[in-house]
């Protein structure tokens, strides 16, 4: 009888190795696989890569891990062309072939000529008396406070020079 009752020592060592083994064994029935760039060897972070079990997202340096069980993935990404893959001929690392981005013309679609549109565009492109004045005030000369005050006053009592006052006369003088 007493051989069927085992010691509580050895009943903790031998579940602790049966736990051991379990864990041992799903650590193993995973791959670790990175994805690189065919041309610059780097590693492209951000694919997608889809099992029929699972998908998964290669972090920011192309690594990611799938199931032993898996047999093909398909991986993607937006810069390059899509791949599928069967795991029995893969290594380590899966590279990817980057997507020609060249444009040889092109097209654009507009909708005619809007006033309403021009209107808003002009306004909203144009500089303010007192923005371009600001703009092309220097600092290390001080601050004009006439010319400040020219723009701040109204037009009808500003002081007008003799140029515009001749002028006005030349337009007077033609009406009659």
């Amino acid at each position: 009888m007493e051989c069927l009752l085992l010691h509580p020592m050895k009943a903790f060592r031998i579940f602790f190795i049966m736990v051991f083994a379990a864990i041992a064994t799903s650590v193993s029935a995973q791959r670790r696989l990175v994805v690189a760039d065919v041309e610059t060897l780097l590693p492209v972070g951000g694919a997608n890569v889809v099992s029929k079990d699972s998908s998964v997202v290669a972090d920011s340096l192309g690594w990611f891990t799938v199931s032993d069980s898996t047999k093909t993935l398909v991986l993607s990404h937006v810069n390059y062309e899509s791949r599928i893959v069967n795991l029995s001929e893969v290594r380590d690392t899966v590279y990817l072939i980057s997507k020609l981005l060249s444009v040889e013309g092109v097209v654009v679609f507009g909708h005619g000529k809007n006033a309403d549109r021009l209107k808003e565009l002009k306004k909203r492109l144009t500089i303010d008396k007192t923005e371009r004045q600001l703009m092309t005030a220097d600092p290390s000369r001080g601050i004009d406070l006439l010319g400040l005050l020219n723009y701040v006053t109204p037009r009808k009592w500003r002081k007008k020079s003799k140029q515009q006052k001749k002028a006005e006369l030349r337009e007077k003088l033609d009406e009659y």
